[in-house]
């Protein structure tokens, strides 16, 4: 789903020696510079992953679920459904709910998916198509309430995640909506959680993660503080970040990440979480994770991005690859084999 270049796994950036000499606040930042974050096993009762089923060469929907839940024995999957021109080439075409479909009817027991519903279709921009000359109304009546209204109640799913990474455009019709103003998500956020919550009152309704939020400091933390003053937290069940690279030093430094987390007054869930290369992965997992769950209260689940790639394997997210060299990461091989 995301294409955004990520740090490589680094020690703690020279950002946090110019914070020790502006804040008072800074025995623990000291103590993080001349000791970092060891290496510690993962707890998998946490542990999820991102799969959005449309790389078939990596199996059938049902094998794919198979191996994540009986190989790798995780049981949360985070799925995508998005609206694009394959979807509904139209306005006045009927969504094709096929893809999603597949996936609903493929969850094992045992298992859960939490969906994210996100995107547009290039039609979407023009503004003949929208209800009321608003598109984040639109957004919401034309494509999350006919999904949420086809799937609840269905066995395996626990919740919604309304939109993805809202602070950045990624597919071009999506910037109609405006969402990197977080008072533009916010709407989309108030008018979709009503619909979820009226038509599927048994889910968890999630806000939509910004990109990692230590990174781009404080631009990315200072778009959910915007979220949490204008009362976002009380729409959603389950606080949702991202967290790519380490930059520890932004969760510990005061009014940082973890100051803000801890003050969120939610469960927390990391629906992204990942680092490049197969031989990268085990690390960057036993040593961002634990710190994660020592220094911010609540975490529930931390997913993996993600079961799958297409990218050379020094290049990757995937815990699979299609090299034939390196078909599987360290990480994969310590789930499977722990």
């Amino acid at each position: 789903m995301l294409r955004i270049v990520r740090p490589l796994l680094a020690t703690v950036s020279v950002l946090a020696l110019s914070i020790i000499g502006c804040s008072s606040g800074t025995e623990e930042l000291v103590d993080l510079i001349k000791d970092p974050p060891s290496r510690e096993r993962i707890d998998r009762s946490i542990v999820g992953v991102n799969n959005f089923f449309n790389q078939p060469e990596f199996g059938s929907t049902a094998a794919q679920f198979s191996e994540i839940k009986n190989t790798l024995k995780i049981n949360h999957v985070r799925a995508l459904i998005a609206w694009d021109n394959n979807v509904q080439p139209s306005p006045t075409a009927p969504i094709n709910f096929a893809l999603f479909d597949q996936i609903v009817e493929n969850i094992p027991g045992g298992s859960d998916v939490l969906f994210v519903v996100v995107h547009t279709p290039t039609w979407f921009t023009d503004p003949a198509n929208w209800i009321g000359g608003n598109p984040r109304r639109t957004w919401v009546e034309r494509f999350l309430r006919p999904v949420v209204a086809r799937y609840a109640g269905r066995r395996g799913i626990i919740g919604w995640e309304i939109w993805n990474e809202p602070d950045f455009t990624t597919v071009p019709s999506d910037s109609v909506l405006g969402l990197e103003q977080p008072g533009n998500y916010f709407e989309l956020l108030a008018l979709g959680a009503p619909v979820v919550r009226n038509l599927d009152p048994s889910r968890l309704v999630l806000n939509a993660a910004t990109r990692s939020i230590v990174q781009n400091y404080p631009n990315t933390l200072n778009y959910n503080k915007e979220l949490q003053r204008l009362g976002a937290p009380g729409l959603v069940d389950v606080w949702n970040i991202h967290y790519y690279s380490e930059q520890f030093e932004n969760v510990i430094r005061p009014d940082g990440v973890g100051d803000f987390l801890n003050g969120i007054g939610k469960p927390i869930w990391v629906t992204e979480s990942g680092e490049t290369g197969v031989n990268r992965q085990l690390a960057y997992a036993e040593t961002v994770w634990p710190f994660l769950q020592d220094k911010i209260s609540g975490i529930d689940r931390i997913y993996w991005y993600e079961f799958a790639g297409r990218q050379p394997a020094g290049q990757t997210f995937g815990l699979r690859t299609n090299d034939p060299n390196a078909p599987v990461s360290d990480l994969y091989i310590w789930l499977r084999d722990n």
